[in-house]
């Protein structure tokens, strides 16, 4: 099953340079990790200068045996110091669902990134997807996907030995803990945007949200 990386770090404004410098240096190296099906990387709007990090990969072997090199936290901990104000966040995501419209162009870009009460997770996430796919009808989004953090361990007298010796590595949610959602999606203009945060389907959702739990929404440039 494909694995997908989330990393999110805060850069030092004094600092915006080196840490857009590093932010490259660190593509160049994920890049080039085996197993890797895809890097996303972006940089977000507003006061606070953040970075932030999507990568997919081919199964959790893979992401295993790379960390050491290609890991995005890895090497953000490995920066200079005072280029990153705390360390990155990361979490590691199963897909959900996904949306690709080829000939449409990704030009605003937004990460909502929702956490949720455990008893809200299985609401949440089917009146996301009907959302999504409801809009996905209208030619307004240009990419999207919907991804969860990874379910919480099974019990150990459940484990397999191989289960035992990867949760550690794999992070996965511990019991109780409340699951993470994120909705990256990207419009060919902001026009396109305005029209999709007006619909129902999605002022709905949000309302959902807004109750189920706390919801962050970053705007993004694509770097």
């Amino acid at each position: 099953m494909e694995l997908l990386v989330i990393t999110l770090v805060q850069a030092n404004p004094a600092r915006e340079g080196d840490a857009m410098a590093r932010i490259r240096l660190i593509a160049d190296s994920v890049r080039n990790a085996p197993g890797l099906l895809n890097a996303r990387f972006y940089r977000g709007k507003g006061p606070d200068i953040s970075y932030f990090i999507l990568t997919t990969w081919e199964n959790s072997e893979w992401w295993q045996k790379t960390q050491e090199r290609h890991d995005p936290r890895m090497l953000l901990l490995n920066s200079p110091p005072d280029i990153f104000l705390a360390p990155p966040d990361q979490w590691l995501m199963q897909y959900i669902w996904g949306y690709s419209r080829p000939l449409a162009q990704s030009v605003v870009v937004a990460a909502h990134l929702a956490l949720v009460r455990p008893d809200q997770t299985a609401r949440v996430q089917h009146f996301w997807l009907e959302s999504l796919r409801q809009q996905a009808v209208e030619p307004i989004l240009a990419f999207a996907l919907l991804a969860r953090t990874l379910e919480e361990e099974p019990a150990d007298a459940a484990r397999t030995p191989s289960q035992t010796l990867q949760a550690p590595e794999l992070q996965r949610r511990p019991a109780g803990q409340r699951p993470m959602f994120l909705n990256l999606l990207s419009w060919p203009s902001e026009t396109y945007q305005e029209d999709f945060y007006t619909n129902e389907h999605y002022r709905n959702m949000q309302g959902l949200l807004n109750s189920a739990g706390f919801v962050r929404i970053l705007k993004l440039d694509p770097l």
